[in-house]
């Protein structure tokens, strides 16, 4: 489930529950003779919404994790692919490396991941939608009891979607932003105090979303029971707000602007054709940088391909004669977790390599786009041996025709 089905299934569990919900506020407001079953109905329809958002969560976060992870990973070897194409006046390529560091870090392994920005939007929508369709059932019941919940849960949600304060000079001559942006310990404790005190006023909302439904139902007998379970769940899932931490969808905003910035800098020169498959310009020219990259944030299949794969793609059996060719079968077997080992030890599962290692996924990453199309290769100068060994197995198979570049065509961005 990827694709426009994933979000599809998020905010279909989400209607489910809100109809749930509601249905069953409704039924207890209105009793029938069969209104046990009914209500067995609307606990059912609730539980299946709660599992179609469950089971919708994990494969959209994962395909917007994997997304980010290819968009940075083919920007970074357009970098590497085309130098000396980009348009006159584009930014120069040094400060790209911060831009590089923080994508990788949020995009790729840290925490937290653009998918996490995922089940956090889900509980705020999910939330949301059962304390509107409550507000709806409350509105068939008596229209004037949807004031106060809905004034109260939209204040609610403005405590937890407030904008972040700008950091100040730490001095307290700004007032409150000078405070809360404090850093080290002093700041730690003004964050941690400002959340709590954010916590016990939408406590007080849910009260207060709460107090109206359950005096209404002294005045209306007839409707007392449904009544009493809107207040309850009003109050349910307006305090739930409270486990909403926007953190997560703030680092995902910030790593969009770091990808947008690498992926400005490796689009070609305007009016140029679009990029082949990552790394192969559009007359079939792989241009070797003269120090390739070593992605210590991606795993080894991801620093042979780049994301240039699909997404139920794999390198041994799209990519097979490269795998023979660099002996890449033995290197993944020799990794604790195969060809999905991270190349850094910095990260949790990843190994460090040895500089005749790094090598041998520069030549391989060559022979993926020869595997892909390529019939040209420019190189920077003479190749190392394991190279030389793998351009001249394609030369002899296919022909590829190899080109040593006598400027700086070939140097790394």
């Amino acid at each position: 489930m990827t694709g426009v089905w994933g979000p599809l299934g998020v905010i279909g569990g989400a209607v489910l529950r809100g109809a749930g919900c509601a249905a069953g506020i409704l039924l207890l407001g209105y009793p029938t003779p069969a209104v046990l079953w009914w209500l067995i109905g609307c606990w059912l329809l609730y539980q299946a919404g709660a599992a179609l958002g469950t089971a919708a969560l994990a494969p959209t976060a994962h395909a917007r994790d994997r997304a980010a992870r290819i968009r940075l990973l083919r920007a970074v070897q357009r970098l590497g692919a085309a130098p000396g194409r980009r348009a006159p006046g584009r930014r120069a390529p040094e400060p790209l490396s911060s831009h590089l560091y923080a994508a990788a870090g949020v995009a790729i392994r840290w925490e937290p991941k653009p998918g996490a920005a995922v089940a956090v939007l889900a509980h705020l929508t999910g939330s949301l939608l059962t304390v509107a369709s409550a507000c709806v059932a409350l509105a068939v019941v008596d229209p004037s009891l949807v004031v106060g919940p809905g004034l109260c849960a939209a204040v609610a949600v403005g405590l937890v979607v407030r904008p972040r304060r700008r950091r100040g000079d730490g001095t307290g001559r700004d007032g409150g932003a000078g405070r809360a942006g404090r850093t080290g310990r002093a700041g730690w404790d003004a964050r941690r105090r400002e959340a709590r005190i954010v916590t016990v006023l939408i406590g007080v909302l849910a009260a207060g979303a709460a107090l109206g439904p359950a005096l209404a139902a002294a005045r209306r007998p007839d409707a007392a029971a449904g009544l009493c379970a809107a207040a309850v769940l009003l109050a349910r899932f307006v305090y739930g707000l409270t486990a909403v931490d926007l953190t997560a969808v703030r680092h995902w905003r910030v790593t969009r602007r770091h990808l947008r910035e690498v992926e400005r800098a490796a689009e070609p020169e305007e009016g140029a054709p679009g990029v082949m498959p990552a790394g192969v310009l559009p007359d079939g020219l792989v241009i070797v940088p003269a120090r390739a990259s070593r992605l210590g944030f991606a795993d080894l299949a991801a620093n042979v391909h780049l994301g240039s794969l699909g997404p139920d793609d794999s390198v041994p059996e799209r990519l097979p004669h490269t795998v023979r060719l660099c002996h890449l079968a033995d290197l993944a077997q020799s990794l604790p977790h195969g060809w999905r080992t991270v190349l850094s030890a910095e990260f949790a599962g990843g190994v460090d390599l040895d500089d005749e290692t790094w090598r041998r996924i520069a030549a391989a990453r060559v022979s993926a786009l020869l595997e892909a199309g390529a019939r040209e290769v420019l190189l920077p100068g003479e190749p190392d041996p394991l190279l030389a060994a793998v351009l001249a197995d394609w030369s002899s198979r296919t022909g590829v025709r190899v080109r040593v570049s006598a400027g700086r065509e070939g140097a790394t961005p």
